[in-house]
């Protein structure tokens, strides 16, 4: 373990310099706003509340009045932690070198490294999955007693309950602990063991529901609260990628989010070292393969580890691609802990050259990482940057129409006039009841394409372009304000009203 300390000192040391000290899109002023007074209702945070991750996030945020740093550090100290757990699974699954080498590779992969950076919930819930991961194991253990065995499945299902409260979304994780639950009874025929561990996960979710409750007033408007945003937040537009067919989206999913976001291969905008990244990544693969011939020699003794695997991996998987938004990578990080495990089995795999193809492909994507987060110290977000671009030089009674913008435009400017849209009628009612003249009406790029009327921009024209690291900021490294053209004025209106 003095190797995980090691490891997680240097993990803590590449991200506490680029700790992200402003905002960079809505989630992360909802954290703010939820630091400084926490109202579920007001969506401080947003839905479903993130109880344990706000828990945690007030003690960071006593030691500084920057909730934006207090955030970024929590996430900067959780994934560095994370290397404990990876090294637990991947010491009982491959040994001392396996084990150093994937927590090398998880102290400088660029998606790590980027969400160990930013106000975000991902790298404490990755830290979260990883412990019940590493536990879960521990509880399939045949070597160990009985008791330590139950134990370890006990603290399973608490850390399923409080993985929960951080993050719903990692719902399809508690396969992980129900593989476990099912191995342990078969094993040992105490299923109250296993019945305990279920009634202890369910009791810490409980207790996070019931205490969101009570932040709401009662039961019954918590559950109005998560009908309102659960039917808003999958149907809105707005910030999401939608490929011509599904096999688009799949390409789009691994080459953009797992290869070039997760490991830092090339694409677009990626440094030239990503090069390497790309060319080293084929070495581990083969030895990849190479490991799984002599594995499958022993599956039969180890069905257990590898059905844990299964469980950790798959159900995930399939959960990230077709219930979130494939335009986010963070969506993907508990996942690139099995991956970068796999990678170290690879590249360990050739015994000579191993650890020069691992030092290597190590060194390239911490160059990735670097070149992605040195822009967050020196430069703001492209949200930002249209808040203060609005504030300067906007005219008083202008009216700026946006999506998820809204949130850190207001954030930062309470005075500015800005309008939230889900849709066309909202947009035309809320210009209509306005009067606001035409050359007081200004849109956002999210905005204009998310209407899906292509005549519309026959009226516009580009006021302003703002620009950010697109590995930073995903869905909004780029934002264009929009105005009405001068001589399109009286078209503009008759467009508005006619719908």
């Amino acid at each position: 373990m003095k190797r995980a300390a090691l490891i997680t000192f240097l993990a803590l040391l590449v991200r506490l310099p680029f700790l992200a000290q402003g905002p960079g899109g809505w989630d992360d002023v909802d954290f703010a706003l939820g630091l400084q007074e926490y109202d579920l209702a007001a969506m401080q945070p947003h839905f479903p509340g993130y109880p344990i991750y706000m828990l945690v996030a007030f003690l960071f945020g006593s030691l500084t009045d920057n909730p934006f740093l207090a955030l970024s550090a929590l996430s900067a100290v959780a994934a560095s932690l994370t290397v404990f757990p990876l090294y637990s699974i991947s010491l009982r699954c491959g040994g001392k070198r396996v084990a150093d080498a994937a927590c090398l590779l998880w102290a400088v992969a660029p998606l790590s490294v980027v969400l160990g950076t930013q106000p975000l919930s991902d790298s404490f819930g990755t830290l979260l999955a990883t412990l019940l991961v590493a536990s879960s194991l521990r509880a399939l253990d045949g070597t160990l007693g009985e008791r330590r065995r139950a134990l370890a499945l006990l603290v399973s299902g608490i850390l399923l309950g409080l993985l929960y409260g951080v993050r719903v979304s990692y719902i399809m994780l508690g396969a992980v602990p129900l593989w476990a639950g099912y191995v342990y009874g078969r094993d040992t025929k105490r299923w109250m063991d296993v019945a305990n561990a279920a009634f202890g996960a369910a009791l810490v979710s409980l207790l996070w529901v019931y205490a969101m409750a009570v932040n709401v007033g009662s039961m019954q408007g918590l559950w109005e609260l998560a009908r309102a945003f659960t039917g808003g937040h999958f149907s809105d537009w707005g910030g999401a990628y939608t490929g011509g067919n599904i096999m688009e989206r799949f390409g789009y999913w691994m080459l953009r989010q797992w290869l070039a976001a997760g490991l830092g291969a090339p694409w677009p905008g990626q440094h030239w070292i990503s090069l390497g990244v790309l060319v080293l990544l084929p070495v581990a693969l083969v030895g990849w393969w190479m490991v799984q011939k002599k594995v499958r020699r022993t599956a039969r003794t180890r069905w257990r580890e590898a059905g844990l695997f299964f469980m950790w991996i798959v159900p995930y998987f399939w959960w990230a691609f077709f219930a979130q938004n494939v335009e986010k990578p963070r969506h993907i990080l508990p996942l690139l802990v099995p991956l970068l495990q796999g990678l170290a089995f690879g590249f360990l795999s050739w015994r000579r050259a191993g650890r020069v193809f691992l030092l290597a492909f190590a060194a390239c994507m911490a160059a990735v990482s670097w070149t992605q987060i040195h822009d967050q110290r020196t430069q703001a977000s492209p949200m930002v940057q249209l808040a203060d671009y609005a504030a300067l030089h906007l005219p008083a009674s202008g009216v700026v129409y946006t999506y998820e913008e809204e949130r850190v435009m207001r954030y930062r400017h309470p005075s500015l006039q800005v309008v939230r849209l889900r849709g066309w009628p909202v947009f035309q009612t809320s210009v209509l009841s306005l009067r606001a003249q035409p050359e007081s009406v200004f849109m956002t790029d999210a905005v204009l394409e998310g209407f899906h009327k292509p005549i519309l921009r026959q009226y516009v024209r580009e006021r302003a372009r703002f620009t950010g690291n697109p590995w930073l900021y995903p869905t909004y490294h780029r934002i264009i304000l929009y105005e009405i053209r001068p001589d399109r004025k009286v078209e503009w209106r008759n467009c508005i009203r006619n719908g």
